[in-house]
């Protein structure tokens, strides 16, 4: 083993199944400590969780930044300390060895908690649960009503019996705000620091700081983070860390080739040369964009989205677009056009689709779109081989799923179902002129249609698979 190369050496580290046998990897010596040390901290996490701690029981998915067992390093952080906590991983050599960058510190939003008492007002007049009492010795619907009754008053005092606790929390948390907007200027200038070390880094993944409120006030008697923020269209700080992060990476002339960013808001981005830089060169962009009017057919398109696609233009190779927040939540009606998002011209559904020359892959889920445009890009990409669809319902009349995939390029060789689709809209009897809307149209059942013309269907654990057949 000590002839080998180092380099080939880690490339074996690599294929280690897990952690515990990079950690013992590198007890052996020197040499294998350093190789080991690649892939064992190859991801670095600035979060406002701790590493061991679970995560939070909320209704959405929780996607693995890594394979199952490379657990990296999270650094647990508020986004005002965010400058001790780069020195700290600077000084411990810990950078160099960074591919993948996860930025999810814990920061602190304006109203965060009249927020929290909006949503407590609102449970006291949803329907009272089961759950929220005992069934058992209520014998006649009086008693039933009388135990409701008691239900809804103790949610109706939760307010007063919570004050104390709020109090505290708000004044915490305007600490803590102040903190945010005194260090801004530090944290650019640290994150700009540890960029320059990063010269392994190769991917950017943005995410929301998700918690559950009672860990830090325990005497809350319920608080989940993601339930509150979804509330108020803004609040979610991820387009804002996308900035920060961009001005940073701009300023230490460092470039990456993958990012992702969960919560995204379009109408919140700004045109900069930090933004611009961020975006060219780019292999793989995966956005999940929490409010999609901009697609509408008769909205504004966003000028600024398609000119950084156009920066990502000549590299780009996977493409993941998923609207509705954390879970792919279809917008209640209207029809988008995808080329408001990759489209470049003036008609009325965005232009021309923009052509990458070496896309491969397109994600796409939570939208209700006109097909036409759809077609379109499709067509445009002359290397594009893999699809996939999750919650996508198509609104244009007599141009249903068959027909869309009987439209699909000779190059795309499989496509993939992970959610429900949609088509052929039919309008409510009560009103002929309605919008598209996902439940006026029917939903597409592909367990009974596996055998579409051309295509070989596979049903998976998480999916549908289909292959053409040759």
């Amino acid at each position: 083993m000590d002839s080998l190369p180092s380099e080939l050496l880690s490339r074996i580290a690599y294929f280690l199944p897990c952690t515990p046998d990079l950690i013992s990897l590198r007890l052996v010596n020197k040499r294998f400590a350093a190789i080991a040390s690649r892939p064992l901290f190859e991801m670095l996490r600035f979060s406002g969780r701790r590493q061991d701690e679970p995560a939070i029981m909320n209704f959405g998915p929780n996607e693995p930044v890594l394979d199952p067992g490379r657990v990296g390093r999270t650094k647990t952080v508020d986004f005002s300390n965010l400058a001790e906590a780069v020195d700290e991983v600077i000084d411990g050599s810990l950078a160099c060895h960074t591919k993948t960058f996860v930025f999810d510190p814990a920061y602190y939003r304006q109203k965060f908690w009249q927020d929290y008492l909006m949503q407590v007002e609102n449970e006291e007049h949803e329907p009272v649960d089961e759950a929220d009492f005992d069934l058992d010795g209520y014998e006649d619907e009086a008693d039933m009503e009388a135990a409701i009754e008691r239900a809804l008053e103790w949610r109706r005092a939760r307010p007063d019996r919570e004050k104390d606790v709020l109090e505290s929390a708000q004044a915490m948390w305007d600490k803590k705000i102040a903190e945010q907007e005194q260090n801004k200027e530090a944290v650019e200038a640290a994150l700009a620091r540890l960029f320059r070390v990063m010269t392994c880094l190769e991917k950017i993944v943005i995410k929301p700081w998700e918690f559950d409120g009672t860990f830090i006030f325990p005497d809350l008697e319920s608080c989940n983070s993601y339930e509150i923020d979804v509330q108020r269209r803004d609040s979610f700080p991820c387009t804002f860390f996308l900035e920060v992060l961009a001005r940073a990476l701009y300023a230490a002339d460092r470039r990456i080739k993958h990012l992702h960013v969960q919560e995204f808001f379009v109408e919140h981005l700004h045109d900069s040369p930090a933004i611009r830089h961020v975006f060219t060169g780019l292999q793989h962009i995966s956005l999940n964009i929490t409010h999609v009017e901009f697609l509408y057919v008769g909205a504004q398109k966003s000028e600024l989205l398609i000119e950084l696609f156009k920066h990502a233009q000549p590299t780009l190779r996977r493409l993941s677009i998923m609207a509705g927040g954390k879970w792919p939540s279809l917008p209640a009606r209207g029809t988008h056009s995808l080329l408001k998002m990759v489209g470049d011209g003036t008609d009325k559904n965005g232009g021309m689709p923009l052509v990458f020359p070496q896309l491969e892959f397109f994600k796409l889920g939570g939208i209700i779109l006109g097909t036409p445009p759809l077609v379109q890009f499709f067509n445009a990409q002359p290397n594009l081989k893999q699809l996939e669809f999750s919650h996508i319902y198509l609104s244009t009349n007599g141009f249903a799923w068959p027909n869309l995939i009987e439209a699909l390029p000779a190059a795309v060789e499989r496509w993939t179902v992970r959610g429900y689709l949609g088509h052929e809209p039919f309008r409510p009897p009560f009103d002929d002129d309605a919008p598209a809307a996902y439940n006026w149209m029917k939903e597409w059942t592909l367990l009974e249609q596996l055998s579409l013309p051309g295509w070989k269907g596979v049903t998976g654990a998480d999916g549908l698979y289909f292959e053409r057949v040759v």
